[in-house]
């Protein structure tokens, strides 16, 4: 009687550590995209200030700003600028993420930027082209396009641009793309989209 009840004890010793080893052998996590439905930019503004007090009040904030000018030429009213290298989430959203990674048991949770940007290499790349046109002596029209570029690497100790993603989109839009071997948990897509942050900027100073 002992023998059986000794070996039925260890049975289930046996069995609670291979459920115990079985949940610790894989990584976990969620993913939860931006909401694209509040996208609602307009890219372009009328005001009643002539096109020399414009031109001059966009130049003087942006040479003391987080934009760097890339070309300008006040005859034709275009202006194009750069940005992104810093604070990449000021400018595009990507949803949160979070995960569980079972071999060393590091946790994060945050904003999916956050950790393309260090576990993904992540950069963003983006281009504003402003357009200032003069409808007469007292009246100006401003038109700004950007175009966003975010590339991610899988940081696996080596270089492989099999590995390489990038998200393309414009100002006011976004772009889902199926991601590599997504954590399991969750979803096999992430979205990132324009906040309009740098866009809305330019058309404060303009008010």
């Amino acid at each position: 009687m002992k023998k059986i009840l000794l070996s039925l004890v260890i049975t289930i010793l046996l069995s609670s550590c291979a459920v115990e080893k079985k949940k610790l052998t894989e990584n976990v996590g969620k993913y939860v995209p931006p909401n694209i439905d509040d996208i609602n930019f307009k890219n372009s503004v009328t005001t009643n200030k002539n096109f020399e007090d414009i031109w001059t009040s966009v130049i003087d904030f942006v040479n003391d700003s987080f934009f760097k000018i890339e070309n300008l030429d006040k005859d034709s009213g275009l202006l194009t600028l750069s940005f992104g290298s810093k604070e990449t989430e000021n400018f595009i959203d990507c949803g949160d993420f979070e995960y569980t990674l079972f071999f060393t048991g590091e946790e994060f949770k945050g904003s999916y930027i956050d950790y393309a940007k260090s576990g993904l290499l992540a950069v963003l790349e983006a281009k504003m082209n402003i357009n200032i046109r003069k409808i007469d002596n007292e009246s100006t029209k401003i038109i700004i396009n950007t175009n966003y570029t975010f590339s991610t690497q899988h940081a696996l100790g080596y270089y492989d641009p099999k590995l390489n993603q990038t998200y393309s989109f414009e100002s006011g839009s976004y772009q889902t793309i199926d991601v590599i071997n997504p954590i399991k948990g969750s979803i096999p897509t992430r979205t990132c989209k324009s906040t309009n942050f740098a866009e809305n900027v330019i058309f404060n100073v303009i008010k």
